[in-house]
C-alpha cells in the first residue's frame, strides 16, 4: 500500500510540472506575440468577405506579417473595410521599411496589393499581400478618399473566375448569333457543292472524260520531253562549252606569240627602209659597199 501511494503521488507531481509548463509556453507564446509593434492599414474589397473575420492572418506568400483587426462596412455602403495590423519586423524583412509609416509621407510599395484567399475547401479566408503588376492590376477607383494608409486590393481568385463565367454567360447571345451565321454560311456551302455535283452528273460523265484527256496529255508531254534527249542535249552544250572555254585559252597563248612576231618583223621591215633610203641616195654604194668612216644608214623607227 505504501508502493502505490507514493507512485499516484509521482503522477501528480509530473501532472501538475506538466500543466504548468504548458501554461508558461502559452503565456510566453502570447506575450512575445502582444509584443510585437505593428501599424495599421486599410484596404477596401469589391466582393463578400464571408470566411474572413477578426484575427485572420495576413500573410506573405505563406509567412504571416500581420492580422485581421477591423471588418465593417465602407463609406460608400458598397465596399467592404477591412483594417489590418501588419508587423514592424516583418516588414523590415520585406525590407519594405526600417520603421512605422507616418501619415504625410509616402506609405509602403505602391505594387503591394491584398488579396482575399481560401484556406483549402472549409470556406476559411484570410488575406495575403503581394506585389502585383500594375497594367494587369491596377489601383481601383474608388468612390471616395482613400485614407493615408491604404492598400489597395485586387479581386480574389474565385471572383475573377466568377466575372469570367458571367461574362461568358452574357456573351452567350453573341456566340450563338455567330454559330447560327457559321451554320447558315456552311449550309449555303454544302448546297452550292450539292448542286455542282449533281451537274457533273448530269453531263454523262464530262467530268471523267475530261480527267482521261489531261491524263493523256501529260503522258503526251512527258514522252516528249523524253524524245528531245533533254540529258544528251544539255551534255552536249556542256562539253561544246569546254571546248569554247580551251580554245579561247589556246588563242590567249598565240596572241602573245603573234605579238612577238609583228614586232620583230616591224624591226625588219623599218631596217629593210632604211637600207632602201641609203640607196636612193648614193645607188653606187650597192657595188662598192660603205665608204670608210661612213656611218651606216640610221634605221627609222
Amino acid at each position: 500500500m505504501a508502493t502505490t501511494a507514493t507512485n499516484n503521488w509521482k503522477l501528480g507531481l509530473f501532472v501538475v510540472l506538466g500543466v504548468i509548463t504548458m501554461l508558461a509556453a502559452l503565456f510566453w507564446l502570447g506575450a512575445r506575440r502582444f509584443q510585437r509593434t505593428s501599424f495599421p492599414t486599410v484596404s477596401y474589397f469589391d466582393e463578400s468577405v464571408q470566411g474572413l473575420d477578426v484575427g485572420s492572418p495576413v500573410k506573405f506568400r505563406g509567412v504571416t506579417v500581420g492580422n485581421v483587426a477591423d471588418i465593417t462596412i465602407a463609406p460608400d455602403h458598397r465596399h467592404v473595410q477591412v483594417t489590418s495590423e501588419i508587423y514592424l519586423d516583418a516588414i523590415r524583412r520585406l525590407g519594405l521599411r526600417d520603421r512605422a509609416p507616418r501619415k504625410g509621407e509616402e506609405f509602403l510599395n505602391p505594387l503591394l496589393r491584398m488579396q482575399l484567399v481560401s484556406a483549402g475547401i472549409t470556406g476559411v479566408r484570410f488575406l495575403q499581400t503581394d506585389f502585383f503588376h500594375p497594367g494587369r492590376y491596377p489601383e481601383p477607383t474608388l468612390p471616395f478618399e482613400p485614407p493615408w494608409n491604404y492598400i489597395p486590393s485586387v479581386p480574389s481568385t474565385l471572383k475573377s473566375v466568377g466575372d469570367t463565367a458571367m461574362e461568358v454567360v452574357n456573351r452567350l447571345p453573341d456566340i450563338e448569333t455567330r454559330i447560327t451565321e457559321t451554320l447558315t454560311t456552311m449550309n449555303a456551302a454544302l448546297g452550292s457543292f450539292d448542286r455542282f455535283v449533281t451537274s457533273l452528273q448530269s453531263e454523262h460523265g464530262s467530268f471523267d472524260r475530261l480527267l482521261v484527256q489531261l491524263r493523256t496529255t501529260t503522258t503526251g508531254v512527258g514522252n516528249e520531253i523524253a524524245a528531245a534527249k533533254l540529258p544528251e542535249t544539255t551534255a552536249s552544250i556542256r562539253s561544246t562549252a569546254g571546248a569554247v572555254s580551251t580554245t579561247a585559252s589556246g588563242f590567249g597563248e598565240m596572241r602573245e606569240d603573234l605579238e612577238a612576231t609583228l614586232a620583230t618583223l616591224r624591226e625588219t621591215l623599218d631596217s629593210v627602209r632604211a637600207v632602201a633610203d641609203a640607196l636612193e641616195r648614193d645607188p653606187s654604194a650597192l657595188l662598192r659597199g660603205s665608204r670608210p668612216g661612213e656611218p651606216p644608214p640610221e634605221v627609222t623607227k
